[in-house]
């Protein structure tokens, strides 16, 4: 126990002993850590007092690096910098000029934001400051005359090289249809804004002015991405594909895009135009090409001889007002189409001959006619014509029937006629039958012809009538060499030769009724008399006013 005690003891005096060593080594590191964090906060904050008048490290005062400079010196700096000062300006065509700050007297206004700047700063702060970048600008001015002379001096104020804008338009192309033209920029300098500009970027001191981003550049009216262009666009796309066909039997006409586009255009504010007056030339060329009314026409006769019918309106004869407003409302409508025009006039065929293979040949000179129903032959047969001598002459002609009667009388001056069948082709000119006569052709019609009409034989003219419709063909000509001088009967045999004596000329009697009987409507028998055929007045059969047929004129 004795000795564990000294033990013990022992081990304590070595512990006191020990920390009696160590003890002044750990109280003095503190006081020397503390004296040298003190001395660098002192410096820190000594220097720091300096930036109470002088700028932080890294400030930047329109361009210039102004740290530790004090407000004057700053000044300084920055207004020297500001001759040296160079403003670019990015041009049309990606074309570049300069003005400098010397050529225009450029100096920076101090407005009290150099004292506003220093004011801000933090001494606290500074050691951190020098290590961020801090940018300033100070507002400049300029001598006002001297701006103004370098702008004008500019090379793109020469007008000489001025491009004038162009406004987008819709234009069409064959290959592609409709289409938006882009604008044309040009570069046509807005001179007051150009000065507003420039005066603006060099009161900042900006490095670069993009003439086309200030909008200096006269702009033009109507951009490519306009809306109402857009919507222009829109409604003419539908007739790029648009056709409008004229059929002409076996011929056509094709209207399309390419004539569409040079009658058809849309205002801004959308509203279509359609110019009638191309419209109306244009079907006008449509019946110059295929009108055929007064045109001549060329038969191959029943005798194998070829004749040109010079007179006479028939054919096809377009309506021109008609079809120029059907055809407006067409392109109104917008849809493609395939239609025949509008008629005044029309004939039998558009291909080959417009009389086509039903028509009567009427031949004056042989006084013989022939009738031709789907090329085939379905009646001939003599007839008697107007009487030249009285003239009364049956005209050439190619003509269409007007219309055709049953039971009508024939009215003129100082007669009145009664037929059965009468069909009208020419004004009052027309054939019927005449069954006041025994005979026809041969020469009868020099001397006892007719007021113009065609005299057939009543046969003839019923198997005619009815075979016949308003509008088919007459084509009445002369041909030498074809004369008859034997005349037919009613039974269809030869009378008379080389020698036929001329029909004596009648007596016209006078009727109860006070009218005259007409020769037309007179039997002449073998010794001369002149009967009349039946008993004639003035309520006897259906009364044919007069035709007034009206015939286009070209």
């Amino acid at each position: 126990m004795q000795v564990q005690a000294m033990k013990e003891t022992n081990t304590e005096q070595k512990k006191q002993k020990n920390s009696k060593k160590s003890g002044p080594l750990r109280s003095k590191l503190p006081f020397w850590l503390i004296g040298i964090s003190g001395i660098v906060i002192l410096l820190y904050l000594l220097i720091g007092t300096t930036y109470q008048k002088v700028f932080f490290p890294a400030t930047i005062i329109n361009g210039v690096n102004v740290s530790g400079l004090d407000i004057r010196q700053a000044q300084e700096a920055v207004n020297a910098a500001a001759g040296e000062y160079i403003l670019t300006l990015e041009e049309a065509e990606e074309r570049t000029e300069q003005i400098s700050g010397s050529d225009i007297g450029l100096y920076t206004i101090d407005d009290g934001s150099l004292h506003a700047i220093l004011g801000s700063q933090n001494m606290l702060t500074w050691g951190f400051q020098a290590f961020h970048q801090k940018n300033y600008s100070l507002d400049a001015d300029y001598d006002e005359e001297k701006l103004h002379a370098a702008v004008d001096a500019l090379s793109c104020m020469d007008q000489s090289k001025w491009i004038s804008p162009e406004s987008a338009y819709i234009r069409y192309e064959k290959s592609t249809g409709y289409q938006i033209e882009p604008e044309v920029a040009g570069n046509e300098i807005l001179a007051d804004r150009l000065f507003e500009a420039v005066s603006q970027a060099v009161c900042h001191m900006d490095d670069t002015l993009s003439l086309r981003d200030a909008e200096v550049y006269r702009l033009p009216r109507i951009s490519s991405e306009d809306s109402s262009l857009q919507e222009q666009l829109a409604l003419l796309q539908g007739y790029s594909d648009m056709t409008v066909t004229y059929q002409f039997g076996n011929q056509t006409e094709v209207l399309d895009g390419d004539t569409l586009s040079e009658w058809i255009s849309v205002s801004k504010s959308g509203r279509r135009t359609i110019d009638r007056e191309a419209v109306a030339q244009y079907v006008k060329e449509l019946a110059k090409k295929y009108n055929t009314a007064y045109s001549a026409k060329t038969l191959e006769t029943s005798y194998g001889e070829t004749v040109t019918i010079k007179n006479g309106y028939y054919g096809w004869m377009i309506d021109k007002e008609t079809e120029t407003d059907n055809l407006m409302k067409i392109l109104r409508e917008g849809e493609s189409v395939t239609i025949e025009p509008a008629y005044l006039m029309e004939a039998a065929s558009h291909d080959g001959p417009d009389y086509g293979d039903t028509y009567v040949e009427i031949n004056l000179t042989a006084q013989h006619l022939f009738f031709y129903k789907d090329g085939e032959l379905l009646i001939e047969s003599d007839f008697v014509s107007g009487n030249p001598a009285r003239g009364n002459d049956t005209p050439a002609g190619a003509y269409s029937l007007t219309y055709k009667e049953r039971n009508a009388t024939l009215k003129g001056q100082n007669y009145r006629t009664p037929v059965s069948y009468w069909m009208p082709f020419n004004g009052n000119i027309g054939m019927h039958d005449s069954s006041w006569r025994s005979t026809f052709g041969g020469s009868i019609y020099k001397t006892n012809g007719s007021h113009g009409c065609i005299n057939l034989p009543p046969s003839v003219a019923a198997t005619i009538f009815e075979n016949i419709e308003q509008g088919m063909p007459v084509l009445c000509y002369h041909l030498g060499g074809t004369e008859q001088t034997h005349a037919t009967n009613l039974s269809g045999d030869k009378v008379g030769g080389h020698a036929v004596a001329p029909e004596p000329e009648p007596v016209i009697p006078v009727l109860p009724d006070g009218s005259i009987l007409p020769p037309d409507a007179q039997t002449v028998p073998a010794d001369g008399t002149v009967i009349p055929e039946g008993q004639i007045t003035p309520d006897s059969g259906a009364v044919a006013p007069e035709p007034e047929t009206t015939i286009p004129i070209p």
